[in-house]
């Protein structure tokens, strides 16, 4: 398999600070990367490094199995990459129309340029708007133009900044599903950074998830949903919890306690930990079960979300129900595939 993306090794240091350091990153051709991490992660800088905005202290960036930057013995300008870039404030040259900005970007030798950029514009929904200025247009609309002017640059990878976080919740949507399509019929490779997990489930191939300027973990949006591993990333996915749990040893794996039924998941217990789980971790059990008190229910988004107290947690586990349940004494079930510890210091227990 071709990659069109490999980092090796690759450090980067601003103003004495280390912003990023041993990120080993690989990307297939024609495949979609979600950067995610919270502010400060090292995502924008990580995205200009590979854009060659920004050169790399240590370690290696390839891109189409060209080396661009070597730490200094090779770089390659941004301008020779071969890249497309899409960013969160569009960009877009204000004084010409949406088809002059797309036709301007199509490579020199292209024949019939307004076809070829209609076409674009069409692609992604905003042929009707192809005469105006980007100060006519929605903040949508500006976006799709956008991404229409960097397809046209037939880049090898598309680089995206987050380009869909300054836009309200319904174009947010549309255009996921119209970057994805035109992505897949042009073969275009693409990463994105993104704080929201909304483009982790509807837009990704692969995630990498940076903490604190390294990559802790890299997988489908599956793999890291079925096994995260830190805290951030359970969150991310959508995992409830972070609460500290009494865990003891049982045969040289982890077991938690609760309402005086044991647990037992894989790995060595931790001195302390945080549990986390799925909203569907946890359910009413009609006979046996752990003991727990219903403190309170909720109507939410066509199901109902019970909050159950149980003896031993300083704090409610949460989870769902399909009809409304009594509040007062009641048995749950807990699923331990849905459930997570990590110690205190962020490290996956199991």
């Amino acid at each position: 398999m071709r990659r069109s993306l490999r980092i090796l090794g690759a450090s980067r240091r601003l103003g004495g600070r280390v912003v990023l350091r041993g990120i080993d990153l690989a990307l297939n051709d024609g495949d979609f990367l979600v950067l995610a991490g919270e502010s400060g992660s090292g995502k924008t800088t990580m995205l200009r490094m590979i854009a060659g905005l920004d050169r790399a202290d240590a370690g290696i960036v390839e891109i189409n199995g060209t080396v661009m930057d070597d730490a200094g013995r090779v770089f390659i300008p941004a301008e020779r990459r071969g890249l497309g870039m899409v960013f969160q404030d569009f960009a877009l040259w204000p004084h010409l129309s949406c088809l002059e900005n797309v036709a301007l970007a199509l490579p020199p030798v292209t024949p019939k340029r307004n076809e070829a950029a209609m076409a674009l514009l069409d692609r992604l929904g905003v042929a009707a708007v192809a005469r105006r200025r980007p100060a006519q247009l929605s903040g949508g609309q500006q976006q799709r133009v956008g991404i229409a002017r960097a397809l046209a640059t037939r880049p090898s990878l598309l680089l995206l900044d987050e380009p869909l976080s300054s836009l309200d919740l319904e174009t947010r949507e549309r255009l996921r599903e119209e970057l994805r399509e035109s992505l897949r019929a042009t073969g275009v490779s693409a990463v994105l950074v993104s704080h929201d997990p909304e483009d982790c489930w509807k837009l990704a191939d692969q995630v990498a998830v940076l903490e604190n300027g390294a990559i802790r973990q890299q997988g489908t949006p599956q793999a890291l949903w079925e096994a995260p591993a830190s805290p951030y990333i359970a969150r991310f996915t959508g995992a409830h919890g972070g609460i500290p749990v009494p865990v003891m040893a049982r045969c040289g794996q982890a077991a938690l306690v609760l309402g005086g039924e044991v647990i037992v998941l894989p790995g060595a217990p931790p001195e302390k930990a945080r549990l986390f789980w799925r909203d569907d971790a946890i359910c009413p059990a009609g006979e046996g079960g752990i003991a727990a008190e219903v403190v309170s229910v909720n109507f939410e988004a066509g199901r109902f979300r019970v909050r159950w107290r149980v003896p031993g947690l300083a704090q409610p586990l949460s989870g769902y129900a399909a009809a409304p349940v009594p509040l007062g004494a009641q048995r749950i079930s807990i699923d331990p595939a849905k459930i997570f510890l990590f110690d205190v210091s962020g490290d996956h227990c199991p």
